[in-house]
């Protein structure tokens, strides 16, 4: 039985889930003090973890639930600026079948434009120092290019989603770079709503990336 592949999945989990919004809270500027050789008795507050201590539980503040957790992160773009406005942690994802997939996406008058998949690369340049020597590929990046390289029409689509999925090493700042490149090599027709979603989970690949772009709304 033919599966569908991870982007096609997550495209149609996208579709039909909801979100809750979150605010990025900006703390006040902290007034750090230099402790002088003399301040012994400050420093000793700060000390190594001893030899025969007991191991980190990572379940403890969260961090277990975040490792286990795919976390999505959406927002919205104007042009070819992109924002995250809304966060969502799910437990997991699951597979659906190619069938089942199409199915919902006829129902609700989705079409995929493209889909590209990306790859991490970071190329040691050796002994140079020259910067044009260093070569750096961005799997998000990387994947919009993939994804442009074959690009439906999209006729009169009113609303137009950016699905990117990746491990959890999936960073939202090159994430929303890829979108900007999108929106700007779609040429959509009219003015679409256009929004995004990334999801990171640590069961995908590290250092990849795929993309779908769905629309919907048209004749």
């Amino acid at each position: 039985m033919t599966k569908l592949s991870i982007v096609a999945a997550t495209t149609v989990a996208l579709a039909a889930s909801s979100v809750s919004s979150f605010s990025v809270v900006t703390n006040s500027p902290t007034h750090i003090t230099t402790l002088s050789r003399a301040s012994s008795s400050a420093l000793n507050l700060i000390k190594g973890e001893a030899v025969d201590a007991e191991a980190f539980d990572e379940n403890e503040g969260g961090v277990g639930l975040a490792l286990r957790s795919a976390i999505k992160i959406s927002g919205k773009c104007q042009k070819e600026q992109c924002d995250a406005h809304e966060i969502l942690r799910y437990e997991k994802m699951q597979e659906v079948e190619t069938s089942v997939a199409q199915s919902i996406m006829d129902k609700s008058g989705c079409s995929v434009l493209c889909s590209g998949m990306g790859q991490e690369l970071y190329q040691d340049p050796g002994s140079t120092i020259r910067y044009e020597d260093k070569l750096v590929k961005l799997a998000p990046i990387e994947a919009a290019k993939a994804a442009l390289e074959n690009v439906s029409a999209a006729s009169d689509a009113k609303y137009v989603s950016l699905n990117f999925v990746g491990g959890d090493d999936l960073i939202i700042g090159e994430v929303l770079e890829a979108c900007g490149m999108l929106v700007n090599g779609l040429n959509l027709e009219g003015k679409p709503k256009i929004s995004f979603n990334s999801i990171s989970f640590n069961q995908f690949a590290d250092e990849t990336c795929s993309v779908a772009v769905v629309a919907s709304g048209g004749n």
